[in-house]
């Protein structure tokens, strides 16, 4: 668990230097709520994803 939430923090710090990319302000906060609505669904399909990708490479399944 330590890894994931290693990796994780680096997705967080990735996440506000892309918000802090959008001019100060209401940009900046369109993007937070986008990021949120958007985001937090596509993390876990992606991890499935890859699950399944790594499963098919080391399995041949």
């Amino acid at each position: 668990m330590a890894e994931q939430a290693r990796l994780m923090e680096q997705v967080a710090v990735h996440d506000l230097d892309m918000m802090e990319s959008y001019p100060a302000g209401a940009e900046q906060v369109e993007m937070a709520v986008a990021s949120v609505v958007l985001h937090e669904p596509l993390l876990p399909a992606l991890r499935r994803l890859a699950q399944e990708e790594e499963s098919a490479r080391r399995y041949g399944l």
